[in-house]
């Protein structure tokens, strides 16, 4: 008879047993793989973070839940290894019971954990955690350092006829070892609508279309894209010559996805007269360009409308979107900051008119400075100039400076950050605010990336009575105390001071910043490029620069020519527009690589990239659907019908309508909205621009500018008594066609090509005529069909 000391000692030895077993075959894995060594940074790390375990929202937050901190994302092992073998007194962890390991318990919810259950007892990911603990909870540094992360399929995962495909991931360590990691990694589609993916990488196809899959093990990111094919057989055009509209024809038959057929005469001139220069068509402009029976017309009208004044205003809009024209942040007066904003505008303007080359453009504004390299009185006669120019109004020769100073000038100090958030986002199309406190979750970047780009710009100087050498300052502080000696006014510190912008190593505000919550200070280094330390005399700026421009540089040109793209499209290759980053690929590689190589051959000629994209038969798609691509959202397949930026609103409005824009002190009178500098106006426009997303142009962010539908929107082309009196003005569109000879039926003609630019149908001519019929009298029943028609989706979309 057994006694209870025998009982449990047999107890114990078949554990034992089974635990040696266990050991000799190893763990099954997900997808047929054994795994024979349980590793705490290759797996049970590589768990916790597939588990969200280290995540901001759980134990990964900096104070930690519940007493228990983990470091986000799993980035410092050894610290995780010691909170969960060593503090709390070791509870976590039970080298002698390992299922009684806190650890077990609260993940698979046998006692209360906030979290939930996050796998169950038995599992795979269990036994990996189990044998990491029975095996003594050991933990060798470095052994998971990542040295090369793999994706399978590499570029596309092609998902047809139903079938599922897995990706495999494949860790290579720094150990000089490599090993399928594609269990412990974890998977996310951007478009779960199109395809699915398991915990473990299966994926699995839900409608035609294309979606990004990201990869994330440890902090390594990698991105792949799936394709779902449409059903059926497809019939495709000739393959057409340029580089353009072969990539994109070369990525649609992956799809199995027809390209729409070409777009009518008046659908493309609508389009890209929006498009190029912010406005509609006249309906003079429209029958001439159909009547015109040339077969080079379209290639002639997109370099007429490119050489349009208005087409450099509307890019000089974007340029103060993308550099920061905030009004309300520029230097005091305050009467004074929106006309400092039309100097900023009218810079940009001028450059893109005169079509100077991006790389040009981009150093005249990275590397500005107040001086221009002009001694002191040279310097101070233009600085008097432009101050009397711009107390009598909106038109200075600022736009002949060399340089755009007024990017750096700004009435408070801007933190070295911040800088470095601007620039990346601007002219790399990065978006680095994650990695200032800890490595970006989704990206490369570190906190030393994060804080080493900033120093670069530390030695930016802009302060009161702070000057680049002696001299500036003697003939500066002569200058200030001359302008108070004539001020007139009660309060003389409302003179305009005299401030220089300059670049300074050897200032004592000049410090470089060290890394968040260490005393570690990182010397200045581009992202992902060489170190760039500060010395006396020179401007670090210029170097990093020459290191943007090289023709090796993966964001400079690429960010560029994608923001070009998404302008013309709707949609970037990269989208959003400033987030080039591993876990976002571009949605056609090959093709932002051509065109990206192209813009750095032709010595980034703006106006060359623009009209490579309209001339190809990508842009000129009509937006019609098919069959095959009537899903399609990325691969411009068709052309999209998307929403109008909110200057282009103001301007098509007017335009539909026939009135000018008022607007007040804050901008200068007899102009398009795409004309204005200024990020802050006044009265009922200001309400305008905001509920149609322009942006405040307060941080570095692409997203500022919303650019979604929303009832606001239509409640005011249906009821703003703004738009109502425009309406009724004296010598808009309608008051003049009610006095015309024209008849109704062509007064009606004239209406939907002043606004749709397309005749009507029979019906809506019909219709059309039965309002004006039922009117008072021919104004009030043109003004209700214009009212009607300015009320339709076709009016307000661009397509």
């Amino acid at each position: 008879m057994r006694t209870p000391r025998t009982t449990l000692l047999a107890a114990a030895a078949c554990v034992a047993l089974a635990a040696d077993r266990a050991a000799a075959d190893g763990i099954d894995l997900p997808g047929a793989a054994t795994l024979t060594k349980v590793d705490f940074e290759r797996h049970v790390m590589g768990l916790l973070s597939k588990a969200g375990c280290n995540s901001g929202s759980c134990h990964g937050s900096f104070q930690g839940k519940n007493g228990f901190r983990l470091s986000l994302f799993g980035y410092e092992p050894a610290f995780d290894n010691a909170a969960l073998t060593r503090d709390n007194l070791g509870r976590r962890v039970d080298v002698q019971r390992p299922e009684n390991s806190l650890l077990l318990l609260k993940a698979t919810g046998a006692v209360t954990h906030d979290g939930g259950m996050r796998f169950g007892k038995g599992s795979w990911m269990y036994e990996v955690v189990r044998r990491w603990i029975a095996d003594g909870a050991t933990h060798v540094p470095g052994s998971g350092e990542i040295a090369a992360l793999t994706v399978t399929p590499p570029d596309f995962a092609v998902v047809a006829d139903g079938r599922s495909v897995q990706v495999k991931v494949t860790a290579a360590f720094a150990d000089g070892t490599a090993e399928d990691v594609t269990p412990f990694c974890d998977f996310k589609v951007s478009d779960d609508a199109v395809a699915a993916v398991s915990a473990t990488g299966q994926v699995t196809p839900r409608q035609p279309g294309d979606v990004g899959l990201t990869v994330l093990y440890r902090g390594a990111v990698r991105a792949v894209r799936v394709l779902v094919p449409a059903p059926g057989k497809v019939a495709f055009p000739d393959a057409p010559s340029g580089y353009v509209d072969r990539e994109v024809l070369a990525k649609l038959k992956l799809l199995n996805m027809a390209p729409s057929g070409p777009s009518g005469d008046l659908e493309f001139l609508r389009r890209v007269t929006i498009d190029t220069i912010g406005l509609l068509p006249s309906p003079e402009e429209a029958r001439a360009f159909l009547s015109d029976g040339s077969p080079d017309k379209r290639e002639r009208k997109i370099d007429e409308l490119l050489a349009h004044p208005l087409h450099a205003a509307l890019w000089a809009t974007k340029l103060s979107d993308i550099t920061g024209n905030n009004t309300d942040a520029l230097e005091v007066p305050q009467q004074l900051r929106p006309r400092r904003s039309q100097m900023w505008h009218d810079w940009l303007r001028k450059r893109v008119a005169d079509n100077q080359p991006y790389d040009e453009l981009a150093r005249d504004i990275l590397t500005a400075t107040s001086r221009d390299g002009m001694g002191a009185k040279e310097w101070l006669a233009f600085v008097n100039k432009i101050d009397a120019q711009m107390a009598k109004g909106f038109d200075t020769d600022y736009a002949d400076k060399r340089t755009l100073d007024l990017f750096w000038r700004r009435q408070q100090r801007v933190p070295v950050e911040q800088w470095g958030e601007k620039v990346a986002a601007a002219f790399l199309g990065v978006r680095l605010e994650c990695a200032q406190c800890h490595k970006h979750p989704t990206d490369r970047w570190t906190q030393a990336d994060y804080w080493g780009f900033a120093n670069l710009f530390a030695p930016v100087v802009l302060a009161n009575n702070q000057f680049s050498d002696r001299a500036v300052k003697k003939a500066a502080d002569a200058e200030t105390t001359e302008r108070r000696e004539k001020f007139t006014g009660k309060n003389k510190n409302q003179t305009l001071l005299v401030r220089e912008m300059f670049f300074d190593p050897e200032n004592r505000a000049s410090r470089l910043r060290p890394i968040t919550g260490t005393n570690r200070v990182v010397q200045p280094k581009a992202l992902g490029g060489p170190t760039l330390p500060h010395h006396e005399g020179a401007d670090t700026r210029a170097k990093l620069w020459e290191w943007m421009r090289d023709p090796a540089n993966p964001f400079f040109a690429r960010s560029f020519v994608n923001r070009v793209w998404a302008h013309y499209f709707g949609v970037g290759l990269v989208d959003p527009v400033d987030d080039f980053s591993q876990a976002n690929p571009p949605t056609n590689p090959r093709l932002l690589d051509a065109l990206a190589r192209d813009f750095v051959q032709s010595g980034y000629d703006i106006r060359r990239l623009e009209r490579t994209i309209l001339t190809s038969r990508t842009y000129q798609r009509s937006a019609a659907p098919t069959a095959s691509n009537k899903f399609d959202r990325n691969n411009f397949a068709r052309s999209y019908v998307r929403p109008l930026m909110a200057e282009q609103v103001v301007d098509v409005l007017n335009a539909a309508v026939g009135v000018d824009e008022e607007f007040g002190n804050n901008a200068p009178d007899g102009r398009k909205m795409t004309e204005v500098g200024a990020s802050r106006l006044n009265g009922n426009l200001s309400y305008v621009l905001r509920i149609f997303g322009r942006p405040p142009r307060t941080t570095a962010c692409d997203c500022e500018r919303a650019m979604e539908p929303a009832l606001p929107q239509t409640l005011f082309r249906m009821t703003d008594p703004t738009l109502m009196r425009k309406l009724q003005a004296k010598g808009n569109r309608t008051v003049k066609l009610a006095r015309s000879e024209l008849s109704n039926e062509q007064a009606v003609e004239e209406l939907f090509l002043a606004t749709l630019t397309r005749p009507p149908t029979a019906n809506e001519k019909d219709k059309a005529l039965e309002y004006m019929n039922g009117a008072k009298n021919r104004a009030e029943g043109l003004q209700e069909v214009m009212w009607a028609l300015i009320n339709t989706r076709e009016f307000i979309l661009n397509h």
